[in-house]
């Protein structure tokens, strides 16, 4: 495994010459951060094309992430710095160690052996024989003539003279550099005057010049295959260029051919000549006829009917005083005597708390029993009702007396008493359904029913039905309620709602008018009937349930034009004959005629092309 190191200031040529001198199939690539390499992708790219050119594996040795990822994106083995132990004395190329004698003297013998291996049909290991062609030439050039420091004396001959022209090295140096990339230059012979290598200075000139030499012939090679290939794409833009020129060409023939044979048409819109009609006309609508009778302008109706019910509930507004009496049963006993007392209504009766008590109607108690000689008494229940209103009288079971009786026999001999509590007596205030609540709940729910029917009418009614609003008809049904004065914090309300209408066809009634013009107007004419106006009357009911209509009808009436004949007389007619044809017809007012596509300028051979419509512009 080799280890390369790059300075930051090494150009990629450099790198690239040092990978072709390695020896070794792997190499490992060691570049430092900020190296003049990471400035383009392109120098990356680069040295990836020579490489794999090269069939070497080289593995990119870098110091920061920003690095790895760069050199992943371009498809290379990448390293990090730190994965490698810590070396004290950097590996230097073999060149760069060896003296500057030894240097020069490797290279001629390096191209040398290159030489003897191209004679034999081989190249060196790395190298292409073009290659190793031209490094030798440079070589050849550099130790042949261009020895530093040595002047060369040159014959020219001039307007029939011989003048003698003296260079250094290094002028004749740099008119040679030319002839290096000069694909005729010819081979030149080696040999060594072992005075070249006497002075220091001038073998490491020597040294720059053939690093220069290498740059520079790599340099040319890349703009070679560069060359080559932009003009090998240029080749095939111009060629396809031209394909897709002639395709767009013959296309664009064949569709004005297509067009001027095909597609050609024609359009002429005419207004004919023509004149008003006016007239009213009287049409009764029934239910009991199905179709229209002309003979008696009648139109048959239909009628829908739609019902809704709905409900509501609402709060009781009224207020009322309450004046009730506690009310109640008692059982009167007569332990008196065998014979029956009779007590009138409003008879007392006070309890053990000395609240008063009324029966309300007159009653009898029986006769007691005598059983043994003595007395069993006798007992009636009787409803009783307080004397005075309020909740005092709401009392518990009691015992009764009758103070009727008092200060006599009897008082003794006739009791009551019950068996409940008396219940029933208030004085308080209570909500009541008021009249004015019954009147704005009946309001309010049945303009609700009433929308909610409308809508459903509207829903039931056909497309092509119209409405007679005077035949609609709204009835309102109150279907439960409470009565006015009721005790109640809430109480509900229910409404239904019907809705009754008759309905004819729009259609029945132009069908009608159309056949009232037809049979009013000339032979030769037609009505327009897009100029149609219709003017309703409001219809009438009448005792029959039939619906009155009248209507004012207004319509033009045309010459009828014979499109077919019109067609067969226009065919293949040019444009000026074709509007002097039209200009001539008395029963045309006025024609406008346009051709398509825009350069044909005569009426088609085929009738099927030509397009007449018949359009009155008032």
């Amino acid at each position: 495994m080799k280890n390369i190191y790059l300075e930051q200031d090494e150009e990629i040529i450099s790198v690239v010459d040092k990978i072709i001198q390695s020896k070794e199939d792997s190499i490992n690539l060691f570049i430092p951060s900020g190296a003049q390499i990471w400035q383009s992708s392109i120098n990356l790219k680069l040295l990836k094309r020579e490489v794999d050119n090269l069939n070497k594996s080289l593995n990119l040795v870098v110091s920061d992430d920003l690095g790895v990822e760069m050199a992943e994106k371009i498809g290379f083995a990448v390293k990090k710095e730190s994965d490698f132990p810590v070396e004290t004395i950097k590996e230097e190329t073999e060149t760069e160690n060896l003296p500057e004698e030894e240097f020069v003297q490797d290279e001629v013998e390096e191209i040398q052996e290159s030489a003897e291996e191209k004679n034999k049909g081989k190249a060196p290991q790395g190298e292409t024989n073009n290659q190793q062609e031209n490094k030798k030439d440079m070589i050849d050039f550099l130790v042949d003539e261009l020895k530093p420091g040595e002047e060369k004396q040159e014959t020219k001959e001039k307007d029939g003279q011989k003048i003698i022209a003296t260079s250094s090295g290094s002028e004749d140096y740099k008119k040679k550099m030319a002839d290096i990339v000069n694909p005729k230059k010819e081979k030149r012979s080696i040999f060594f005057d072992k005075g070249f290598f006497n002075k220091k200075n001038e073998e490491t000139e020597i040294k720059k010049e053939v690093k220069i030499a290498k740059k520079q012939e790599q340099d040319i090679f890349l703009s070679q295959e560069a060359n080559e290939s932009e003009k090998i794409v240029s080749r095939k833009s111009f060629k396809w260029s031209k394909i897709v020129a002639v395709f767009a060409a013959i296309a664009f023939i064949i569709a004005c051919l297509i067009g001027y044979l095909v597609l050609s048409k024609a359009e002429i819109i005419i207004c004919p000549n023509y004149e008003k009609m006016e007239f009213d006309l009287s049409i009764a609508g029934s239910k009991n006829i199905s179709q229209v009778d002309v003979s008696l302008n009648k139109i048959p109706l239909q009628e829908i009917e739609v019902s809704k019910t709905s409900s509501q509930e609402f709060n009781s507004t009224g207020e009322k005083q309450l004046d009730e009496k506690s009310r109640g049963f008692v059982t009167v006993y007569n332990g008196y005597s065998s014979s029956p007392q009779v007590l009138v209504a409003t008879t007392r009766f006070e309890s053990d708390e000395g609240k008063i008590f009324r029966i309300p109607d007159q009653i009898t108690i029986p006769g007691a029993k005598i059983n043994e000689g003595k007395i069993v008494p006798s007992s009636i229940e009787v409803e009783v009702f307080a004397d005075e209103p309020g909740e005092a009288y709401n009392i518990d079971a009691s015992n009764f007396t009758i103070p009727g009786f008092k200060g006599t026999a009897k008082y003794a001999g006739f009791y009551a008493e019950s068996n409940s509590a008396m219940t029933g007596g208030s004085t308080k205030k209570v909500r009541v359904v008021s009249e004015e609540d019954l009147e704005k709940a009946k309001e309010e729910l049945s303009q609700k029913v009433k929308d909610e029917v409308l809508e459903a009418f509207s829903e039931q009614i056909p497309t092509e039905l119209k409405i007679i609003e005077s035949s609609l008809t709204e009835d309102i049904i109150i279907v439960s309620t409470v009565k006015e004065g009721t005790e109640a914090d809430k109480f509900t309300l229910e409404i239904k709602a019907i809705v009754e209408a008759l309905l004819f066809r729009e259609k029945d009634v132009k069908d009608l008018i159309d056949l009232n013009v037809i049979s009013m107007i000339a032979e030769g004419k037609e009505p327009l009937s897009i100029t149609q106006e219709i003017k309703w009357s409001e219809p009438i009911v009448d005792d029959n349930d039939e619906i009155l209509f009248d209507l004012e009808v207004k319509e033009d009436i045309a010459w009828k034009i014979d499109t077919g004949a019109l067609k067969e007389s226009l065919t293949g007619l040019k444009e000026s004959e074709v509007r002097k044809y039209l200009s001539c017809q008395d029963k045309i007012k006025e024609a406008r005629v346009s051709f398509w596509p825009f350069w044909v300028k005569h009426m088609p051979k085929q009738k099927e092309k030509i397009e007449i419509t018949i359009k009155c512009n008032n």
